[in-house]
């Protein structure tokens, strides 16, 4: 899990950490928001078929091909910030989409079917704070080449290529990676493993999952839970300095870190049903957010429709800074307090690899269909950027109810078998998984 860790401090973090400082870093949010949905485009095609992919390739080789390719995003940034082009961040962010599809499968199924029941929280907070460890690191080399710009506009370029060393050393963690089938739990258990079936099976089997009332239910969750990411970097971008955007990108996730161990122990909580902990879970993140929406709704109608004059600076405008500044950290931290709560509650339903790779891939599928609208919508330079956020605040009402037909779903044990696969063979103790 350690290893998984790793791997997305070294790409999915440093891309976060670019993503964090407003329109990727750039004097303006258009391009890097259209680049963005382009990659999250890419990766919405993969991971619907995720499921499939994994369970005929396995996990390891999945990372292996996201990893080969996580240099293309800082890489594509720094081409564009010092030489001005924009093909290239169109194009390594969409191959660096499709590549990414891989990893985000395979690193949610093994979130959701490595860890014993009662350990799930725990790891999925160690998974996500090192992932918010990444983009502390990022925001770090943020802030420490941009402290002294007051000013609006777009950072050193040179920071970019700091980035790219730490992306490059993906494939290495990517390679000591274990496949699933010597992969051990704490007291020494196999994984539950179903034996292979064929191309046609996969897809019928992720047919049947596509068909059932929890992946729906599912959906507009998944899909809102990352949505805020375009908006609420435009909101960055459009309206603080260059250094108050640096400083972000490096208090914001180390907030964060604190936030989701403390979130992963809530979920792991033995005194309380996985029911009750779903609804405890899902009071912690939709309060604040909701209270979020009506703060920078008022914030809104003090900046108007777009760019305003003077960039807050934390410095130079102190009060006022904060002031904007807070219901963007709770929303960005809650938000990953919104994902780790949907894992947790599909881990709730089986702990099967095969199930969890579609479960998992279909969960990224809607989650980056969201991120890809997101950023669609923050890359039109004429458009209004409290459009998008109007639109954010109706999924959140919409997410309201899916989540509490969601929950009631909940069971008291997960399936520990492949339901989606007609006959399986179930794996567990010290099973060997290729004995069928």
């Amino acid at each position: 899990m350690i290893l998984f860790g790793a791997l997305s401090f070294v790409g999915p973090a440093m891309s976060d950490a670019i993503s964090n400082l407003g329109g990727g870093g750039l004097s303006t949010p258009y391009l890097a928001n259209l680049a963005t949905a382009l990659s999250y485009m890419a990766g919405c095609m993969i991971t619907v078929f995720g499921g499939p992919l994994i369970n005929k390739i396995g996990i390891k080789w999945s990372c292996i091909i996201a990893a080969v390719s996580m240099p293309l995003a800082g890489s594509a940034y720094y081409v564009s910030a010092k030489y001005s082009i924009d093909w290239y961040l169109l194009f390594a962010r969409l191959l660096g989409g499709f590549t990414s599809g891989f990893l985000y499968v395979a690193e949610t199924a093994a979130m959701l079917s490595y860890p014993e029941a009662n350990d799930r929280g725990f790891y999925l907070g160690i998974w996500s704070a090192m992932r918010n460890s990444g983009s502390v690191v990022g925001g770090a080399i943020n802030f420490s080449t941009n402290y002294s710009k007051a000013n609006a506009g777009g950072i050193a370029w040179s920071t970019y290529l700091i980035f790219v060393g730490f992306e490059c050393t993906g494939t290495i963690w990517a390679l000591l990676l274990s496949p699933t089938s010597r992969v051990r739990r704490r007291n020494g258990a196999k994984i539950p493993m179903a034996s292979s079936i064929s191309w046609k099976r996969e897809l019928i089997a992720l047919w049947r999952h596509l068909q059932r009332r929890k992946t729906w239910l599912m959906s507009i969750p998944a899909f809102y839970s990352f949505f805020f990411g375009g908006t609420m970097g435009t909101y960055l971008s459009l309206h603080f300095s260059v250094r108050a955007r640096a400083l972000s990108s490096l208090i914001t996730p180390a907030i964060t870190i604190v936030m989701v161990l403390a979130y992963g122990k809530l979920l792991d909580t033995s005194r309380w049903s996985q029911a009750r902990r779903a609804w405890i879970s899902f009071a912690f993140w939709i309060i604040p957010q909701a209270m979020c929406f009506i703060w920078i709704g008022i914030e809104y109608s003090k900046f108007g429709g777009g760019k305003i004059d003077e960039a807050l600076d934390y410095e130079l405008h102190t009060r006022r800074w904060a002031e904007a500044y807070l219901p963007y950290l709770i929303m960005f931290s809650t938000g990953y307090w919104t994902q780790l709560s949907l894992y947790w509650i599909l881990g709730t339903f089986s702990t099967d690899v095969g199930s969890s790779s579609r479960s998992g891939g279909l969960f990224r599928a809607f989650e980056t269909a969201g991120q890809a609208v997101s950023y669609a919508l923050n890359s039109k330079t004429s458009a209004d950027p409290r459009i998008p956020f109007y639109v954010n605040a109706a999924l959140m009402a919409i997410t309201i109810p899916c989540m509490v037909f969601l929950i009631r779903l909940v069971p008291d044990a997960p399936a520990a078998t492949d339901i989606d696969a007609g006959d399986i063979v179930e794996v567990q103790g010290e099973r060997d998984p290729d004995n069928k």
